[in-house]
C-alpha cells in the first residue's frame, strides 16, 4: 500500500511539473503572437505544409523571430522533457496495474520518447528556419517531425487515459 501511495504522489508531482511547463509554454507562445501581430506558433499546427511554413515564417518580424527562437523554443525543449517523464511513468504505472507484460510492456513506455524526439528535432529545424535558412528540404523535415511529435505524444495521452479508464471500469465492476 505504501509503494502505491508513493507512486501516486510521484505521478502527481510529475503531472504538476508537466502542467506548469505547459502553462509556461502557452505564455511564451502568446508572447510570440503578441510580438508578431497575431502570428501563431508554427509548432502547434498539426501537419503544417512547407508552403504554409514559408508563409508563416515571413510573418515574423525580427523581434518576434528572435523571441520564438530563444524564448519559446527553449521553453518548448524543457517542456518536452517534462511531458516525456510524466507520460513514461504514467504508462509504466498503468501498464503494471493492467498487468501488461512482455514486449508490449517494454515498448509502450517508449511511445512518448519517440514523440519527444520528434519534438526536439522539430524544434531544432525551426531554430534553423528562424535563423534565415528557408530551405524547402528543412521545411519538409519540419513537417515530418511535427507529425511524428503529434502522433506519438497524443498516443501517449490515449494510452494513459485509456488505461486509467480501463482500470476504473475494472474497479467498479
Amino acid at each position: 500500500m505504501e509503494r502505491k501511495t508513493h507512486g501516486l504522489l510521484g505521478l502527481g508531482i510529475l503531472l504538476a511539473i508537466f502542467l506548469g511547463m505547459m502553462a509556461l509554454m502557452r505564455t511564451t507562445a502568446a508572447q510570440v503572437a503578441q510580438l508578431s501581430g497575431g502570428q501563431g506558433i508554427i509548432d502547434l499546427t498539426f501537419g503544417i505544409t512547407p508552403p504554409k511554413i514559408s508563409s508563416a515564417l515571413s510573418g515574423y518580424g525580427r523581434t518576434a523571430a528572435a523571441y520564438y527562437r530563444w524564448g519559446f523554443l527553449l521553453v518548448d525543449m524543457v517542456y518536452a522533457f517534462a511531458y516525456v517523464t510524466f507520460y513514461r511513468c504514467a504508462i509504466k504505472a498503468v501498464g503494471e496495474r493492467c498487468k501488461v507484460s512482455g514486449r508490449a510492456g517494454e515498448l509502450l513506455p517508449m511511445v512518448p520518447v519517440v514523440g519527444m524526439l520528434g519534438d526536439l528535432f522539430e524544434n531544432t529545424v525551426m531554430f534553423i528556419l528562424l535563423g534565415g535558412n528557408r530551405s524547402g528540404l528543412l521545411m519538409w523535415a519540419f513537417t515530418v517531425f511535427n507529425v511524428i511529435k503529434f502522433v506519438f505524444v497524443y498516443s501517449s495521452l490515449a494510452i494513459v487515459v485509456g488505461g486509467a479508464l480501463w482500470l476504473a471500469k475494472k474497479r467498479l465492476s
